[in-house]
């Protein structure tokens, strides 16, 4: 592989442009402390959560999130595991990405979507092991140590002070930890009065799922950075990750698609009537979007990644990410507002039962969240040594 030695072409685009991104993000950053703020001083209600969809956005940003930090380190991983050395140089920018940006972020979704954020202490001090939400705790604190760790190893390796096989103990614990991204679908499926969500497939498609946001964020850093001169990587592998995120996407849609015949097929319960308000009902419209969005995304990601074509791999990326949230929504509101049981009497604060769409508050604290992860990131790439040189 070809080793960019011209310290112009590193070093000119970078300084101007990285000085601009990191003002807009920071700016955005600003925006959404003060839409939490705005959240803190007047309560929840300025969001458009409710007493039935109680998880919106929020949420729904930790899922993703979540799961770029794994995927991220199965990513990094791989390549020392399996002997895949043309995407070494790149596992860098991978690792880094896990310990940094996602698990601030995914952090920062689940502070924000509690009401009192000093409750948060509470995973410390009052812990309950039999908790899924408390495993989710231990989970990110355990990406965030294992990620840097190996950062630095690789790091080290890189500056020629470490030898290559001293990574191989770090990315086996790394590769497990990505594995167990599964911890987060325990939160939903083993709630037994929730039928959609207690579904033994849940774990494996948050798993597909975490390796689809991962790689599509990989392959959006790629052609980035590969523009501003920071790494090289060849068309050839950007070509097999946009294949190997089709084949991942082919496998969630076949999932989704199953769950949604299983649950239609009885003609009468509570799951049919949750799976027919999401596909026929209010909420018909998303679950159309996400069912074109993955096909699309799948042609596009294949087709390119056959041609090796940057272009349209960046579109099918952008679109996969736009299809995994809309999943991981409409899992969410397909069950959240058909209940096994209803609260009994009057509607509760004026409650909405359609479909739910995120307040401006939301939308501004969600954009300031992912700001501050992308200026960590780009941070990150500016001060230290994680491109392919």
């Amino acid at each position: 592989m070809a080793v960019q030695t011209n310290t112009s072409l590193e070093k000119t685009p970078k300084s101007g442009s990285n000085t601009l991104w990191n003002i807009v993000f920071a700016a955005l950053a600003v925006l959404g402390a003060v839409c939490w703020f705005y959240q803190l001083s007047k309560g929840l209600q300025v969001t458009n959560l409710g007493v039935y969809n109680m998880w919106g956005l929020y949420i729904v940003g930790f899922m993703i999130f979540t799961g770029i930090a794994a995927g991220s380190l199965l990513f990094a991983a791989v390549p020392y595991l399996f002997k895949l050395d043309a995407f070494k140089p790149y596992t860098r920018i991978a690792a880094y990405l896990g310990a940094v940006s996602s698990i601030v972020a995914a952090s920062l979704f689940i502070i924000v979507d509690i009401g009192n954020p000093e409750r948060v202490w509470l995973f410390v001090t009052s812990g309950n092991f039999t908790s899924p939400m408390f495993w989710d705790f231990i989970m990110l604190l355990s990406y965030m140590v294992i990620s840097v760790i190996f950062t630095r190893q690789l790091m080290l390796v890189n500056a020629g002070k470490k030898d290559e096989g001293s990574v191989k103990p770090i990315a086996v614990i790394a590769f497990i930890a990505g594995l167990l991204v599964t911890v987060t679908s325990f939160v939903f499926c083993f709630q037994v009065a929730r039928p959609l969500w207690n579904n033994p497939v849940q774990p494996l498609s948050f798993l597909v799922v975490a390796l689809v946001a991962a790689l599509a964020v990989q392959i959006l850093l790629a052609v980035l950075l590969n523009k501003r001169g920071y790494i090289q990587m060849p068309a050839t592998l950007l070509g097999k990750m946009g294949k190997l995120a089709a084949a991942f996407l082919l496998v969630e849609l076949i999932i989704v698609v199953g769950e949604v015949l299983i649950g239609l097929y009885p003609g009468g319960g509570e799951e049919q009537a949750a799976f027919q308000w999401l596909v026929f009902g209010e909420g018909a419209v998303r679950f159309w979007i996400e069912l074109i969005a993955l096909v699309l995304a799948i042609a596009l990601m294949f087709r390119q990644g056959s041609s090796g074509k940057a272009g349209s791999i960046v579109i099918g990326a952008i679109v996969a990410l736009i299809a995994i949230y809309l999943i991981k929504s409409n899992l969410l509101q397909a069950q959240l507002f058909n209940p096994l049981i209803t609260y009994p009497g009057p509607e509760v604060y004026g409650e909405a039962r359609g479909s739910y769409v995120p307040s401006l508050i939301e939308i501004g604290l969600s954009l300031g969240i992912v700001s501050l992860g992308a200026l960590l990131l780009n941070l990150g790439l500016t001060k230290l040594n994680l491109g392919n040189k």
